[in-house]
């Protein structure tokens, strides 16, 4: 009987040791989300073997579909691996697993966007989630029940870009990663305590070295444009900005995200002149944008449209106009210390410091942005793919004088 006991002790360690140890799992939007994706890990001991992704999960099919790896790095204390998978079908479910030489991980998933232009859209918007670990594990909890097609994260994961706090960024993501092994894809931008914009290749595999980059989703019906307030407004960034913007001008919807806010809603952060003179003028130039996603302060805030002015009614070079006007919202908080807004101008909306980060809807039609507070995330029941689109039970929303929800409708 001892030796049987010692036996299946011995057997059981064997079978719990065939697990693999690759983990911080992630998801990249980078090109188009109909099509390609990136999947990164960190492949902490063992080694790699192999990556099985299919339409089904792949061990039902007898894991047929192996893909090599693109790159490996070892940035910030991990054995970053990194596979580019493309031709992907639209719309679509697909499944992966990672073999290494302990064993394989879990089954994980995430869906590809479709191609169609009439289809809807659902992002979660936000950042700044630097160092405070117990509010942002909150969010990003939240992330995990809203089921978004993506999540726009506009820089400032850590606060001093050191191993330790990417590791615990990365430790802390794994809550967005729902039960059953869903996993919302990111697109990125990189901020002010990200200190290189390699950093940004290495851990998200950014497709441009400069971190500004396009990312398509829905056909014709949005063009996401990814912004660096790091790094110089004139030069080659802002000529990426105007052919994107004239490449992408018969799309429904172009929307730029970047770091720093160009008006900040804190006293205490400066006025980015570089991007009000280099980005607002060729944002006003197309009419297809009519949001901004802007973060950086640590607080919230959403504009009414505003263009850029210099008339009589303008405030800080803006003033509102509900028909041609561009909305800017954002401004933190994901975890980062909070700051009051204290620096309102006459065509805020309205501003608070308050923990949020934006939920935002896209078709055709308009665009509905709401501001949630996810502290009670515990309260908050979790959606499902089919119904991404409904309120969850005790969501709570921001809400502004005006209302909790902006519709934001196509310029005429």
């Amino acid at each position: 009987m001892k030796k049987l006991i010692i036996l299946c002790g011995i057997l059981l360690f064997t079978i719990v040791d065939l697990k693999a140890n690759s983990r911080f799992v992630r998801v990249m939007f980078n090109q188009d989300a109909s099509n390609s994706a990136t999947i990164i890990w960190d492949q902490n001991t063992g080694t790699f073997l192999n990556f099985y992704i299919d339409t089904i999960e792949p061990s039902i099919n007898n894991y047929v579909n192996s893909f090599k790896l693109s790159s490996v790095n070892l940035a910030k204390g991990m054995n970053n691996h990194i596979i580019r998978l493309k031709d992907l079908k639209p719309n679509t479910r697909y499944y992966f697993i990672i073999q290494d030489s302990e064993g394989f991980n879990k089954t994980y998933y995430f869906s590809t966007v479709s191609n169609s232009s009439d289809t809807k859209l659902s992002f979660i918007a936000g950042g700044d989630s630097r160092d405070g670990r117990e509010v942002r594990i909150k969010a990003n909890k939240l992330v995990a029940k809203l089921k978004p097609h993506a999540v726009l994260f506009n820089g400032d994961f850590i606060g001093l870009d050191i191993d330790k706090q990417w590791l615990e960024w990365f430790i802390d993501w794994e809550y967005t990663i729902s039960g059953n092994g869903r996993i919302s894809p990111l697109v990125v931008t990189r901020g002010n305590h990200e200190l290189t914009n390699k950093v940004m290749v290495e851990l998200f595999d950014c497709p441009h070295e400069k971190i500004y980059y396009e990312t398509n989703f829905g056909g014709k019906l949005l063009n996401l444009i990814s912004l660096n307030s790091e790094i110089l407004k004139i030069g080659p960034q802002k000529f990426f900005l105007r052919k994107t913007l004239e490449e992408h001008k018969d799309y429904y919807w172009q929307l730029p995200q970047y770091h720093r806010p160009i008006r900040a809603h804190v006293a205490a952060k400066k006025e980015m002149q570089t991007q009000y003179k280099n980005f607002v003028p060729l944002f006003e130039k197309y009419k297809n944008v009519r949001l901004c996603l802007e973060n950086d302060s640590h607080t919230c805030k959403v504009t009414w449209p505003i263009v850029s002015s210099s008339g009589p009614l303008s405030d800080e070079g803006f003033e509102r106009n509900d028909e041609k006007g561009i909305v800017y919202a954002g401004e933190g908080c994901w975890g980062a210390p909070l700051r009051a807004a204290d620096d309102s101008k006459s065509w805020t909306r309205d501003a608070e410091g308050v923990n949020q980060f934006n939920w935002i809807f896209i078709s055709k039609e308009k665009i509905e942005l709401r501001t949630v507070l996810y502290e009670n995330e515990n309260e908050v029941g979790e959606l499902r793919e089919e119904n991404r689109f409904e309120m969850p039970l005790n969501l709570k929303l921001w809400g502004p004088k005006a209302g909790t929800l902006v519709e934001i409708f196509p310029q005429k």
